[in-house]
């Protein structure tokens, strides 16, 4: 019965490319629902970015100034420069990532990724300043401000099949109905079948207790980058203000490779399944920030900055393939190809308020400071367009939109970093705390990062390296079905270790 099925199914793909468009669009939403919570996190989280300088405390520098880095925490800090300066720096990232299934919690795999980054490239130029300031500056700089490098597997024997995802989106669909990305490439390669023709599909799992063979290798690349111009004075060398427009692009990779076997002939018919996915986003946007610090006391230094939303219009390119192997009266391999599909929409990310203070330290030959940041935003406030360039997705993402409400919260997460000064010497250290975004964690931190750094000043050179590890965890589903107990919770633990340098010339 199934093999007739497949060969019913291989005339429909003889219809016109008009109709296969109109498959494509059908099955855009289940694309979409993979997609979106999971974006809106993506792209508003930030890393430490910057200069290794202002990783080296942490990314705590929103009350400080004189650093290209105070372009991405508040650019009232770049009123503080009194030449003009050359800078650009680099770091390498290795990133370790332990995975494995929560029911088979005793087979953990271990993916180490190394990579070579450009962090920043920056020119602050000193102006004449005219009456009543006493610096003005412009910067045009570049700066990386996320990386979405990492790779991560993991391996298991559970219950469950993804078939069981294939099927519950095909019931109650016909085959012309089927869409182009999940059910109708299983349909075609024999994963689900409608035995009855009744409209409910059944897979080769229909015994529900059996354990079955899983293994996923995930491939993330792509980084989030921002060209920005800014401005910025110091008025009586008492108050700074500045402010900076930005252009974010990015682009993001995913390859997945989903496989499940019976290598030792434990399960009747099923012999392999792989599905694979590929996933393409690029993007452009606008943002802006505006910032503003002062000095009291002489040696207390407050700040304050508010980052605008970043407007952003991606566009996302993606197709899957399935390989089914099953022995049926002699054993037999089909495979189904997805059209390429294409989206084109905009994301609105919440905006972001940076509250900081800061203490002047001076110990005689030993000067330096202390900072800390206080930074609120409310990830419920990201927002998808879906309609703006002619698809009628009006429900869907209202849908969406509600999820993105309901799911993610307000957070407030803290950064406090040091600098101590001898001479020409630097030595630096910081903690950064970033809660989490969804309101199932009850506002736990997702990711603490210590950092450490160096650094030389010299008359119209200096050199800055710095060290920091960050560490995260978070759940992850290879698919998700609707019967309670049977998604698949895969728990990733991920260790970054990263190190920068940076380099500038004054003059």
């Amino acid at each position: 019965m199934r093999l007739s099925q497949i060969k019913i199914k291989d005339s429909i793909k003889s219809l016109s490319f008009r109709f296969q468009i109109l498959i494509a669009l059908i099955s855009l939403p289940l694309f979409i629902n993979a997609q979106s919570l999971t974006d809106a996190v993506r792209f508003t989280n930030q890393q430490i970015s910057g200069t290794a300088r202002t990783a080296g405390v942490g990314g705590s520098f929103g009350a400080m100034g004189g650093d290209f880095g105070s372009i991405n925490i508040n650019p009232a800090g770049l009123g503080d420069f009194y030449k003009s300066q050359f800078n650009f720096g680099f770091s390498m990232d290795a990133i370790n990532n332990e995975s494995f299934l929560v029911n088979d919690s005793a087979n953990r795999q271990d993916v180490n990724d190394l990579n070579l980054n450009i962090n920043h490239i920056g020119y602050i130029s000193t102006l004449r300043p005219p009456s009543g300031l006493f610096s003005s500056n412009i910067t045009i700089g570049f700066s990386q401000t996320n990386n979405f490098t990492e790779e991560f597997s993991y391996s298991g024997k559970t219950r469950g099949s993804i078939t069981e995802r294939f099927a519950e989106v095909a019931n109650g669909l016909g085959l012309d109905d089927l869409d182009g990305f999940e059910a109708g490439p299983a349909y075609d390669s024999g994963a689900i079948f409608d035995k009855n023709d009744d409209l409910f599909y059944e897979t080769d799992f229909f015994d529900t207790i059996s354990l079955v063979n899983k293994n996923q290798f995930i491939d993330r690349s792509g980084k989030m980058n921002e060209l920005a111009l800014a401005w910025a004075g110091n008025f009586d060398n008492k108050f700074n203000f500045g402010v900076s427009v930005a252009m974010p692009f990015l682009s993001f990779e995913e390859y997945k490779e989903y496989n499940e076997t019976d290598s030792a002939d434990e399960l009747p018919v099923f012999t392999n399944l792989t599905y694979r996915e590929d996933l393409s986003i690029s993007g452009l946007g606008f943002n802006f920030k505006v910032g503003a610090t002062t000095k009291l006391a002489k040696i207390i230094r407050l700040g304050l900055a508010y980052h605008s939303p970043n407007w952003l219009t991606l566009t996302d390119d993606y197709s899957t393939e399935i390989s089914y192997t099953f022995d049926e009266n002699g054993q037999e391999t089909f495979e189904a190809e997805s059209p390429e599909g294409n989206f084109k929409y905009k994301l609105i990310t919440p905006s972001k308020v940076i509250a900081s203070a800061g203490v002047l330290l001076d110990f005689g030959d030993i000067k330096g400071f202390i900072n800390g940041d206080v930074i609120l935003q409310n990830y419920a406030k990201a927002n998808f367009d879906f309609t703006s360039f002619g698809t009628p997705f009006f429900e869907y993402e209202k849908e969406v939109n509600g999820d993105i409400t309901a799911e993610l919260q307000n957070t407030t997460s803290f950064r406090v970093g040091a600098e101590l000064a001898y001479n020409k010497l630097r030595v630096r250290g910081g903690v950064n705390a970033q809660a989490s975004p969804y309101r199932i964690d009850d506002g736990s931190i997702l990711q603490q990062t210590l950092s450490f750094g160096l650094g030389y000043r010299g008359d119209n050179f200096y050199i800055d390296g710095t060290f920091f590890t960050l560490s995260d965890s978070e759940g992850y589903y290879p698919y998700l079905v609707l019967t309670d107990g049977r998604n698949q919770l895969v728990n990733k633990e991920q260790n970054t270790s990263k190190a920068m340098m940076s380099v500038g010339f004054m003059f």
